[in-house]
């Protein structure tokens, strides 16, 4: 930011404020503002919405210097009113010509009280897909390391080509929710043992909790009875 604000000393390259218009939308202004503005690179913000109780929040993204910015607006009624609340704040946080006195920092606030700076949420810099394709792939490697551990456990009882283990599932019939309640029973020929994890939403979360059950066994050297069970199905 320090190299930004000399640019704009040096050049006079400050964008012009945005055409007072009572009719433009403050996430119409920020866009415009967005797209003369260098810190931007000429990149237009990307919007993403959530509801929840009957409310709106509007996420923006903007590449700010070449790093992806992400800011939150409060929750409104619609989401045209969410996006113009979250622009408005954006626009001040740039300091937008016409909006450097919309918002002052709250004095009670952790990072201005606190002597260190909160540290940000877990993943706050990747958007739902990413998240999404995190959580698939730690899921994936969780059932490969307990079917590995199982294949080193058994490997003088396993006869060539055959599976470390089974699986099977229940789901709830009356369930009309998606992805439905789910149920996984995972069995280990070699050890004539099963394993039936907790009633869970999908077919994959409820082998996770199979497989849980499985580490467990292998943690504790077998010391588990022949079906263990995990869970009722909630109502």
């Amino acid at each position: 930011w320090g190299e930004q604000l000399l640019l704009e000393l040096e050049q006079e390259a400050r964008p012009k404020p945005a055409p007072e218009s009572k009719s433009a939308s403050e996430a119409h202004i920020l866009e415009e503002f967005c797209s003369g503005y260098h810190a931007c690179g000429g990149k237009a913000p990307q919007w993403s919405a959530t509801w929840e109780g009957g409310e709106c929040s509007a996420v923006v993204e903007l590449s700010l210097l070449g790093v992806p910015h992400k800011f939150a607006g409060a929750a409104k009624p619609s989401e045209e009113a969410a996006a113009d609340d979250t622009a408005r704040r954006v626009l001040w946080y740039l300091q937008c010509p016409g909006y450097e006195n919309a918002f002052s920092p709250d004095p009670r606030a952790p990072a201005a009280v606190g002597k260190e700076i909160p540290a940000p949420p877990a993943n706050w810099a990747n958007d739902a897909a990413e998240d999404c394709a995190l959580q698939m792939a730690e899921r994936k490697t969780t059932l490969m390391r307990v079917q590995n551990r199982l294949q080193q456990a058994f490997a003088k009882q396993l006869r060539p080509g055959q599976s470390v283990w089974e699986w099977s599932y229940e789901t709830d019939e009356e369930d009309r929710s998606w992805p439905a309640r789910c149920r996984a029973t995972v069995t280990i020929p070699v050890v004539g043992r099963s394993f039936t994890g907790a009633w869970v939403r999908g077919q994959r979360d409820a082998q996770i909790e199979a497989c849980g059950l499985v580490a467990q066994f292998l943690s504790e050297g077998g010391e588990l009875p022949t079906t263990l069970s995990k869970g009722e199905l909630p109502r």
